[in-house]
């Protein structure tokens, strides 16, 4: 961790035990705290990280498939744990660097950060909601025709059919906030405006296949990020977003939320044609990035 952690150019400071960390977060107010697993056995852990936060700390959580992995997704709903990465190395290496680099140095957008140096983004701008048909029946037959299994490249028609449905449906607001397309049926045929436009962007390296959606209302909630990983229903509260979140989530390896509120809304899958589904860890990787504003 040292060594990953390290290309950072920050001090990196390493504790064994909870309550040395706890009293290194009091003295050096650090940027980042990045924990294994294991903090979960211990039960101060979500004071733990609270109190990281209002240090001013960034919360990383790395699970390394420790004995105490089970309970962490309770620090999801208190909003302690806000970047889970659950893969082994090398993968694992890839995805703290990524997330601490983007941490420290606030740029939170784009894709390309998940892929490799070269990689081709096609890009695609929705002007109707039945466009969103068209957008995942092509991406699906390029994958299929680049020579993915048919079984990513129906994983990915998945997740992209359920977050630009998230960004068509419910990322609009009006000036009260309220979210004047959610209960619309999902088949309509909707007009999209210069506002309500939904930008499509995919690409795959090798080692990943990825989509990313952009909103430009900004109105996805951290907390309602976060929730929408930990159960399969939390439409209360946001917006109806929550179930197509958690389903995609359920059906990637690596969900990425980058949020700009009140300005943008971003969120990226990445789905791993690495690996058969049997060499996969359980769980996917999730980060929730929030934009802070100066």
């Amino acid at each position: 961790m040292h060594r990953v952690l390290g290309v950072t150019g920050y001090r990196v400071e390493l504790a064994d035990q909870l309550a040395d960390a706890s009293q290194m977060v009091d003295e050096l107010a650090p940027r980042l705290v990045v924990a294994d697993a294991s903090i979960a056995l211990d039960a101060a852990w979500p004071a733990f990280f609270e109190r990281a936060r209002g240090r001013g700390a960034d919360a990383c959580m790395t699970l390394l498939g420790s004995p105490g992995a089970p309970k962490l997704p309770s620090g999801w709903g208190i909003g302690a744990v806000t970047n889970l990465l659950v893969h082994a190395m090398p993968v694992l290496a890839e995805e703290l660097t990524i997330t601490a680099q983007k941490l420290m140095r606030g740029e939170l957008f784009g894709a390309e950060k998940y892929l490799l140096w070269g990689t081709e983004l096609h890009a695609t701008t929705l002007e109707r909601s039945r466009q969103r048909t068209d957008v995942v029946a092509e991406l699906e037959r390029e994958l299929r025709g680049r020579g993915q299994s048919a079984r990513v490249a129906q994983m990915v028609r998945l997740v992209a059919d359920e977050l630009i449905s998230n960004a068509v449906h419910n990322a609009p607001v009006d000036g009260a906030g309220v979210h004047y397309r959610r209960d619309l049926p999902r088949d309509s045929d909707l007009p999209i405006d210069a506002r309500q436009r939904v930008d499509v962007r995919w690409g795959c390296d090798s080692r990943y296949v990825a989509v990313e959606v952009n909103d430009s209302f900004g109105s996805l909630g951290r907390d309602v990020a976060l929730a929408a990983l930990g159960s399969q229903d939390v439409r209360d509260g946001g917006g109806g977003a929550g179930l197509g979140l958690a389903m995609a989530y359920r059906s990637c390896d690596h969900l990425v939320f980058n949020l700009a509120p009140g300005r943008r809304t971003e969120v990226i899958a990445l789905v791993d044609v690495r690996y058969p589904p049997s060499e996969q860890p359980p769980a996917s990787s999730y980060n929730v990035f929030v934009e802070k504003t100066p």
